[in-house]
């Protein structure tokens, strides 16, 4: 019996062994793999970003790109410009420019760059060469900035189109500032309060365990996207959905002085607005001084949808933006008239949990944009 006891004790053993050096292999191959083979260049710049200046993409960069662990992984290929373009983007040797302007919703993403509203207006605008600007985070103060750069280097627009965003908000009170002496905007010396730092342990992950990261990412996107299926099977209007609320788009259905404070400083709001309001005048100035048509493209999130503009009308404000200095397109009903007839509206047209369009989202818009511009 007791014979039979040491052997069995020293099967466990043998098999708890056996799984240690596989695990342990696995680590080691997927260090190995991440450091040479998954090693991807980091087509994001933040060596000026970290001089207090604004970030841009690097040139002539081509990586795999995850915009947060529930999005699916993109190629990413930038020009050399440091823009955002396909991966057989068209020459551009044309006579007319469009300029387009915008954040994370006009950069794309969680897409590939031909499902992108910005790829599809390429596309359809093939006598046009098209510069996508967008890159997340930007706000109308980066796009002036980039506007007056463009123009200096002889890249002048024949059309405009600017994709304001709800973050530009939050994101003109509290991430970008002028420059008095050079004209680049900056960011603030005091950090904000989204502005959240790696820990050490994640930064290790990222860059040492990228099958684990991977594995991990696309199990979740499967999981996440499975159990809203079934969820929404018994689920007969949209009384019950989830939406996830933000910080930077709860403006539009929350009183002022109701804004979480953590990242809503007082006056914070009317001075993003306020700021919003000067940068629109000076681009459409820069447009009418180069015989340019300024588009000023909004859009809603699903929280807008869901809760409306009760406190803040982005639909009023975007009217009052372009008021004889800008073209108007206002997408907001385009996206209630699809709510309207589709009960499964949010997972049709926005990533899961999140405000960014998916590709379906993103083409609606781009046809809505396509069918409203005077082209």
């Amino acid at each position: 019996m007791l014979k039979t006891n040491n052997y069995s004790f020293k099967k466990i053993i043998f098999y708890l062994l056996t799984v240690f050096l596989l695990l342990a292999l696995y680590v080691l191959l997927d260090f190995v793999f991440s450091n040479t083979l998954l090693k991807n260049e980091n087509c994001y710049d933040y060596k000026s970003y970290k001089k207090g200046y604004f970030y841009y993409l690097k040139k002539n960069c081509e990586t795999n790109n995850r915009f947060k662990r529930n999005f699916p992984s993109v190629k990413l290929y930038t020009d050399k410009l440091g823009l955002r373009v396909g991966k057989n983007p068209p020459e551009r040797n044309k006579d007319k420019n469009i300029l387009i302007f915008g954040d994370s919703f006009t950069f794309g993403v969680g897409l590939d760059y031909e499902d992108t509203y910005v790829g599809i207006i390429e596309k359809h605008f093939n006598d046009y060469n098209v510069y996508n600007f967008g890159v997340g985070s930007y706000a109308p103060t980066v796009h002036l900035y980039k506007l007056k750069d463009s123009i200096k280097n002889k890249i002048i627009p024949d059309k405009i189109l600017l994709f304001l965003d709800l973050t530009d908000v939050n994101d003109e009170a509290s991430r970008w500032v002028d420059d008095k002496i050079d004209g680049i905007p900056k960011r603030p010396e005091e950090k904000p309060a989204w502005a959240k730092e790696k820990t050490k342990r994640k930064a290790f992950i990222e860059k040492n365990l990228k099958l684990t990261e991977e594995f991990i990412s696309i199990v979740r996107f499967h999981l996440r996207n499975l159990r809203n299926r079934a969820q929404n099977l018994f689920r007969k209007d949209d009384r019950n959905i989830r939406i996830k609320t933000s910080i930077q788009g709860q403006f539009t259905y929350t009183k002022e002085e109701k804004l979480d404070s953590r990242f809503w400083k007082k006056g914070g709001f009317n001075k993003g607005i306020k700021k919003i309001e000067d940068k629109i005048d000076e681009i459409s100035l820069i447009a009418k001084k180069n015989n340019s048509e300024f588009y000023l493209i909004i859009y809603p999130w699903a929280e807008t949808l869901y809760f409306g503009e009760k406190e803040f009308s982005w639909s009023q404000f975007g009217k009052k933006l372009c008021d004889k200095k800008c073209i108007l397109i206002n997408a907001i009903s385009e996206f209630e008239k699809y709510k309207k007839t589709n009960q499964n509206w949010m997972n049709e047209l926005y990533f899961l949990n999140d405000e960014h369009f998916n590709k379906y989202g993103a083409k609606l818009l781009a046809d809505f944009v396509i069918k409203n511009l005077n082209f």
